[in-house]
């Protein structure tokens, strides 16, 4: 965010003839119904001052440090009842830098088209403390600064859309969407070469190209939409180059240069009213041939890499008696990995290495059954069928314990009745199996050995409950509760039992015809034990998370002039590690996140047209994360952030509307 060095009064009533006039002639409209049913435009202009710096706050919109910002929202909107012919130009967050402009020019049911920008900033949380020289660049030189300095790592992405629709005819309509992004900055990164582990901030040069281009049917029964989607990334550097090293050492790979393209044709039949079809079809091809930094053994200047998927889908929702609704779906996704396996590197094999690339192949089938039937007094009952098959390359010299398939099936019923005029309520249980094939267990000779979570047996319970109250027309109040329990079977995966529970409430409430309030609160609560490991080193771990979060909210009129409201959020995010152990192994301190949010305006009507507001945000967030405040750096760079950081924005403007 740049702050306001001069600033220069210019008349808003000026500023918003001028757009008017841009937009075509503005229709004098005292009439109080016709100003409520005829589209607006507004304009707002003003000025904000945040009193603190503030990392956290301002992490996405640049609204970060302490001074003046300005303010600017736009909504344009001119439309011709008789042609159809419509304009629209919108933005938001004009004065800050993450802003989002949209020009919109359409004729209803014929043709449509738009350009739009959009800019979104993202500042690092932690301040870089370094002798790193050349942040930013892609040539850097560890310990190059006469001495250590702070600096906060930013990324900043823009991006400009382009597309339309056009209706040919018939049924017939085309649609297309381009998009290009950058992206620079520099984000924390490292390097470790003998043992030592480096701080090197990574240059951030990127461009993503997308197309997406659609043709679409849609008729009385059938409807399908067949199309191209392209995406295309470009790395304008290939390589971190550090200075002072030789070759090869003295260069460190970047993500390199991309582009993938998908076919696909959807659609859906109706059979009858209360029969339809769903399907989808799509082909990918994703290649990776971006030049290698350093020449490889075997010949080859890229990796020639190469992903080819494959995608069908089909569903069918039927209602083949009153009461009786079924519904069943089935997905497939066949990743080939067709990527030329070569030994890159000439080195004696090991259990854990032998020099090759791994092309990973990957098989996934999903399945839906559920049928739905109206039982007597207000009941409905739902019972269905989930499946989930994957299957995976396992290859013998590998790190971990691993498998080829697995396999979940899960169980699922609830039941549902309205209880009186004024409550809705459900419960449902899902029970839950995951299995698979026999498991390929680590290549080194251990006593003890873990399995990725996603690849564990495991056993699933859990309930959910939903309600719905509305005592009066003024009040509403909805409750959601779900818990699970997980049992991993003691299998010796590393994990013994997982369990949770979630609850939350929200309700509005009507005070009077001017007045309304809001309230929410929620809790979640995750908690996982594993199994403690045999040996000299026997451990346990007792890992949980707890979220508890609340909010109020308030809106009302005073008089015919005055509108006033308030929002305060209230969040607290508490991780326990729990670890014990026969071992000196030194205790982990919990983590713990806390943020409060006050939000008040006020907004005075000057005259039917003219308005004055005045916001006010009061921001307060603290934590005692350390997991980033430890040296570990060999090369003595440190990381760090204000544990507790509070400030407030407060602003002024002023919003023309005109019809």
């Amino acid at each position: 965010m740049h702050k306001v060095d001069k600033l220069r009064a210019v008349s808003l009533s000026i500023i918003a003839a001028s757009l008017a006039a841009a937009f075509g002639p503005v229709r004098a409209e005292d009439d109080a119904v016709a100003r409520l049913i005829q589209p607006h435009s507004s304009l707002s202009l003003g000025l904000g001052y945040l009193t603190e710096d503030a990392a956290r706050f301002g992490q996405y919109t640049g609204l970060r440090e302490e001074g003046v910002y300005g303010i600017a929202n736009v909504d344009v909107v001119r439309g011709d009842d008789d042609s159809g012919r419509w304009l629209r130009l919108t933005g938001r967050n004009l004065g800050l830098d993450s802003r989002w402009l949209r020009f919109e020019h359409s004729v209803q049911g014929d043709w449509k088209y738009f350009l739009e920008y959009d800019q979104s900033p993202r500042y690092s949380q932690y301040v870089v403390n370094s002798r790193l020289a050349g942040i930013g660049n892609d040539v850097v030189e560890i310990n190059g600064a006469p001495s250590f300095y702070e600096k906060r790592l930013r990324t900043e992405r823009e991006g400009i859309s382009v597309g339309g629709q056009y209706v040919i005819g018939g049924g017939f309509d085309v649609q297309m969407r381009v998009k290009q992004e950058t992206k620079h900055g520099a984000r924390l990164f490292g390097e470790r070469l003998t043992g030592a582990v480096n701080f090197v901030a990574e240059p951030i040069d990127h461009t993503m190209s997308q197309v997406d281009v659609a043709l679409a049917y849609t008729g009385q029964r059938l409807q399908l939409t067949g199309g191209y989607y392209g995406s295309f990334f470009e790395n304008d550097n290939s390589a971190l180059r550090i200075a002072g090293r030789a070759f090869p050492s003295d260069l460190i790979a970047l993500p390199p240069d991309n582009h993938a393209h998908q076919v696909y044709l959807s659609g859906g039949y109706s059979f009858t009213p209360l029969t339809r079809a769903n399907f989808k079809l799509a082909r990918s091809f994703a290649y990776q041939d971006d030049s290698f930094v350093n020449p490889s053994l075997v010949g080859r200047t890229d990796l020639g890499g190469e992903l080819q998927t494959t995608l069908a889908q089909v569903g069918l929702s039927a209602r083949p008696l009153q009461k009786l609704t079924l519904v069943a779906d089935w997905r497939h996704e066949e990743r080939d990995d067709q990527t030329p396996q070569l030994r890159y590197f000439d080195s004696a094999s090991t259990g854990t290495f032998n020099g090759f690339n791994e092309t990973r192949d990957f098989e996934t089938s999903t399945g839906k059954l559920e049928a739905r039937y109206m039982l007597p007094a207000g009941f409905k009952v739902t019972a269905g069928v989930d499946y989930d098959e994957k299957k995976r390359d396992v290859y013998d010299v590998r790190l971990v314990t691993t498998r080829k398939r697995t396999e979940e099936t899960a169980y699922r019923v609830e039941l549902a009745r309205s209880l009186s005029d004024t409550v809705n309520g459900s419960i449902s249980l899902v029970q839950s199996e995951r299995t698979g094939s026999r498991l390929e267990q680590e290549t080194s000779a251990r006593t003890y050995y873990a399995v990725p979570y996603h690849l564990a047996d495991r056993d699933r319970k859990k309930l959910r409950a939903r309600f719905d109250w509305m005592p009066t027309e003024a009040l509403s109040l909805q409750l959601t509760a779900d818990a699970f329990e997980d049992d991993f079977k003691g299998g010796g995966y590393g994990v013994d039992e997982g369990y949770g529970t979630f609850w939350s409430i929200d309700g509005a409430y009507v005070l009077s015809t001017n007045w309304q309030a809001s309230a929410w609160a929620s809790r979640e609560l995750a908690r996982q034990e594993n199994l403690s490991r045999t040996g000299t080193n026997d451990w346990l771990a007792d890992l949980s998370v707890l979220t508890e979060a609340f909010g109020l909210g308030l809106r009302g009129t005073l008089g015919s002039k005055w509108k006033v409201g308030g929002d305060l959020s209230y969040s607290h995010n508490l991780a326990k590690y729990g670890l014990a152990s026969s071992a000196s192994v030194p205790v982990i301190d919990d983590v713990k996140y806390t943020v409060a949010t006050l939000k008040l305006f006020t907004e005075y009507a000057m005259n039917k047209d003219l308005a004055l507001r005045f916001d006010a945000i009061h921001n307060q967030w603290s934590t005692n994360d350390w997991l980033w405040s430890r040296t570990f750096y060999s090369d003595g760079t440190f990381l760090t952030q204000d544990e507790t950081q509070e400030t407030t924005f407060a602003g002024v403007s002023m919003r023309y509307t005109w019809r």
